[in-house]
This record gives structure tokens, sequence and C-alpha cells, in this order.
């Protein structure tokens, strides 16, 4: 590594207040410029032989510790309680025909921000690049709370997402460093812990969006707001890490003249054109378009000139390639993490879909349909985070493990039906905790192995890749949803209604309005209730048979995720 100064530091490391037993106060150690060569040993860090001391805990620290935890599950609130109340929202802001892009729009922020802004952090620290996302969450849920028209709740969640991508990677990264890493899985399983009061999301939407005085869905943003909010005010008075090893021995104006402004430019642009054209796609434009394909092209060129930037050229690349350097496990578990926001992203968009279209669309039923999947998915979390502490040296296992879970009972809900509502529920929630096993434990493999100089480039690199990993998959798995889902909707109802009495001489006229305006649906001659119960039924077995294909897609994504760890 290239000398810059040598003198008498008391520390330079992130954990403020805490001590490594192999290091003395005043002891003379070697300023190194950290972003001309990373700190591969970890020297400023608790690993290897500095992993095994006593972290002195202080009311401060935990406090810290805590709203650091609460910052990770803040940042997917909006996502959460948007995805809960997604019909309601179309309703009020009649936007039914482009609803999906709430969704899309806080999951495109989160991909496009998070390797920039994980790289900014690894170079100026966390506390005040945190408090920004903190409050960006905040502005993005008031402007969605109050939006009146689609285009202002796009850019609430747009702004959100922004501020979800600084909150998960922070949270992630800043709690991990805190800890000897023998200890992380530890840490980051109780991280996911405070997500478990917020997991009935589904059942919270339904009753704030249909029952009480003032019903409505803006409550998921009030509630998200208030979160934030408490958050932010903990981090303020809580939160200051110290300089991270990668800036050591350099001023600001040095460290700001070495900010790879190119790659940042670049990879931001690549990755939201190209996850625009993924969401678009066959929703509101042809995948033939000129329109998609543009957006499609010009995308993968930018991506592909950012790797090309990153590896030949960039004097202090984004992702340096000590990332990877002197171990097998990094690229690995963002394969994994990869294939698991293909996983994530189906059950949390298709899952909702599927309790309020299949079965009864009672608002308390879907809540409790909800609730084992979001239960689920939380104690894997912890269960697999935990695993990776107390069985340690077998990380690729456990996530092959957690893997081969998700891959079996998601595909086993190919079955579902609507007369099998509690057997499909339970085969979700088996396949939800699978799910947990894969979305936080990769990122904590892969910030276990990884330099600690680099450990937030690491989370947000893993964020980052999963959001990728969920566009690419909810794309495909909405373009064949919609193609089967299509063709089938108009047939299975009037074939049920038919076989319930229905003339056949009302069959079209009854079917467009089922589909388009089912109020005035007692209008059409020869409707009865038995005729609208089996046509209902028809509607159930419609969205059935298009999910089905859903969870076919997902064995293929999840096989080749569990072969990439066997290998």
């Amino acid at each position: 590594m290239a000398e810059t100064e040598k003198g008498t530091i008391e520390r330079i490391e992130t954990r403020s207040d805490y001590e490594s037993p192999t290091r003395q106060k005043g002891s003379p150690l070697e300023k190194t410029d950290t972003i001309e060569a990373i700190a591969l040993d970890n020297h400023h860090a608790f690993m290897g032989d500095d992993s095994d001391g006593k972290v002195r805990w202080t009311t401060k620290k935990l406090l810290a510790a805590g709203f650091l935890s609460m910052l990770y599950t803040g940042s997917q609130l909006p996502l959460y309680f948007t995805g809960g109340t997604l019909s309601f929202i179309a309703e009020d802001l009649d936007a039914h025909d482009a609803i999906g892009w709430l969704p899309v729009a806080n999951t495109l922020a989160i991909a496009s921000v998070c390797p920039f802004v994980g790289y900014l952090q690894d170079l100026f620290g966390k506390r005040y690049i945190a408090l920004f996302g903190a409050l960006l969450l905040c502005l993005g849920c008031v402007v969605l709370g109050t939006a009146q028209h689609l285009g202002a709740g796009l850019t609430g969640m747009a702004l959100a997402g922004a501020g979800a991508g600084i909150g998960e990677l922070t949270g992630l990264a800043g709690l991990a460093e805190t800890v000897p890493v023998k200890h992380r899985g530890y840490s980051l399983a109780a991280l996911t812990a405070f997500v478990i009061p917020l997991c009935p999301y589904v059942m919270y939407s339904q009753l704030f969006s249909t029952r009480g005085s003032n019903p409505t869905w803006r409550w998921g943003a009030w509630i998200c707001l208030v979160y934030n909010g408490v958050t932010l005010i903990g981090l303020l008075f809580c939160y200051f890490p110290l300089g991270h090893a990668r800036a050591a021995g350099l001023s600001t104006m040095a460290v700001v003249k070495r900010i790879d402004y190119v790659g940042g430019f670049v990879s931001i642009i690549g990755l939201t054109l190209f996850l625009v054209a993924l969401q678009a796609g066959g929703y509101s434009h042809p995948w033939t378009s000129a329109y998609i394909l543009c957006l499609l092209l010009f995308g993968i060129a930018l991506i592909f000139a950012w790797i090309v930037w990153e590896g030949k050229f960039a004097r202090h690349p984004m992702i340096p390639k000590e990332l990877f350097t002197g171990q097998k496990v990094v690229a690995p578990a963002f394969a994994v993490a990869f294939v698991a926001g293909m996983n994530f992203f189906s059950l949390l968009n298709f899952w909702p879909l599927t309790i309020s279209n299949v079965w009864s669309p009672d608002p308390i039923a879907i809540g409790w349909r909800g609730l084992p999947v979001g239960l689920a998915t939380a104690v894997g979390a912890i269960f697999w985070n935990f695993l990776l502490s107390a069985w340690t040296g077998n990380s690729r296992w456990v996530l092959f493990m957690a893997s081969a879970m998700l891959t079996a009972f998601g595909g086993a809900l190919a079955s579902m039906e609507p007369g099998n509502a509690a057997q499909s529920v339970t085969l979700a929630s088996f396949a939800a905790f699978g799910l947990g096993g894969v979305i936080v434990p990769a990122a904590t493999v892969a910030m276990v192995a990884c330099p600690d100089a680099l450990i937030t480039t690491c989370a947000a690199l893993s964020l980052s890749v999963r959001a990728v990993g969920g566009a690419i998959g909810y794309s495909i798995y909405y373009s064949v949803f919609n193609k089967k889902l299509t063709s089938r909707l108009p047939v299975l109802i009037g074939t049920y209604a038919v076989g319930a009495g229905l003339p056949s001489t009302s069959v079209e006229l009854f079917v467009g309005t089922m589909l388009t305006a089912p109020a005035n649906i007692s209008s059409v001659p020869g409707v009865t209730p038995e005729v609208l119960a089996a046509a209902t039924l028809g509607r159930q077995w419609a969205y059935a048979e298009a999910l089905h294909l859903v969870w076919y897609v997902s064995i293929a994504f999840g096989s080749r995720g569990g072969s990439t760890l066997s290998s």
C-alpha cells in the first residue's frame, strides 16, 4: 500500500468507543491512502484476531443500534403499505391502468441510487448520508400521503425509494460494522426482528382503508411518516460513527476530488433506463415499440460502459477489485441476492393479488391470509441469520438450504385453486420462510467476507442486485401472468355463468359489464344470484390458472440460485 503519513493515532475506525485487545491507546499506526489501496487486512476492524474482543455497549450505542434497525425497517414500509392498499389507491386517484408504477417507482429508485450511495458512505462516513436518507423517506411519505393524482404519488414513491436505498444499506452495514464479524449474523437477526410488529401490513392496510370513522389508504403514508420521523430524530441524537478507514489520511477536499463522478452518473442513468424498459415492456408499451427498445438498448449500453469504465479507466472505482479478493463467497452471495430478488418481488407483488382474487375478497379474510406469509418471511430472516453465526464456516449451505426451501414450496403453489386456501397459505408460508433466508442473509454473508473498508459498498451492491433481479423477475412474471389472464378471464366467466343459467344471448354483455362496470351487472338480462356466484368462481379460477405460471417460472429461477451455490 502507498504510504502517505505516519503518526501517532489513537483510533481510526467506524466503531466509536470500541477497543481491540491487540491495540493500545497511543500506539503508532501507519496511515494509508486507502482509496489508492484498500485495507484488506481490516487492521482497524473487528476481524481476524481483532474479532474476539468484547464490545463495550453503552446506552447510546444500544439506542443507535435500535435506530439503525428502525431505519432499515422504515425503508421498507412505503413499499409494503402501498402494495397492501394498491386497489384503494387506484380507485381514489383514478389510475387503474397505471397503478402498478407506484411500487415500481420505489424499486427503481432503490436500485439506481444504492451503488453510488454505498460508495460515498465508505468514503465520507454514514452519519449525514443516513440522516439525508431518513429525511427523504419522510418527504416521500408526505408527498404520497397528500397526492391527488398519480404523478404526485409516483414522485412520493420515488423520493421514498431513494431514501429507502440509503436507509436499508445504512441499517445493514452500520449495524454489521459495530460488532465482531463472528456475531454479524446475530446482529442482523436482531435487526430483522424489528420488522415483526409490521408483518401484518396486509391486515393493517385492509383495516385502515375500510374501517373506522375516516377510512383511507393514506393512513399507510402517515404511519410511515411517523415511524421514519422518530427514526430521523433518534439518529440525529444517537448515531455518531467515526470516519471510515477508506478515507483515512485524506482531507474532505481530497476525497471530493477522488469521487468517481463518471461511474456514479453512468451507473444511475444506465440502471434507471434499463429498469424502466423492463417494467414498461408489455405493460404500458409493446416490447417491440421504439420506446421500449431505445430505453432497453441505451440502458444496456450504459451499464456495459460503466463496467468497462470501472475495470479499465477509473482511478478510484466505485467497486474496487479488492471486494472480491481472497475469498470465493462475495460473488456467489450476490448471485443468490439476484435470484432472491426475483422470488422476493414475485411473492411481494403477486401474493396480495392472489389472496384478493382467488379467494373471498373480504378485507379481514385477506388480512388473515397475508399474516402468516409476512411473519414467516421475518422469522425466516431471523432464523437463517442466526444460523450463519451459530454454524460458522457453512454459509454456502445455509443459503443453499434456504434457497431449496423457497424453490420447493414456491413451486408447490402451482397447486393453488379457489377451494384450497388453507393449503395454499401453508405452502406460501413455508416458501416465505425460505425466502427470509436469502433476502437478508445473502447480504450478511457478503459483508462477513468483504473488507470492512468496503462494507457499505458491499451492502449497497447486494441491495441493488436484489432490486435488479426483482425488476427482471417481475417483468417476466407479469408478462406470463397477464397473457394467461387476458385469454382465460372472459372465457371462464362466460362459461361458468352460462352453466348457472345465464342465457347465451347475454354472455357478451354480461362478461363486458362484469370486467368494466361490475356495479351495473344486475341490469344485464338473465342475471340471478346463482349466475353471479358462478361467474365469481370462474373469475377466481382464471386468476388461479394465470398465477400457476408465475409459480412454475419461480422454480426455474430458484433452481438456478441453488445450482450456483452447490457448484
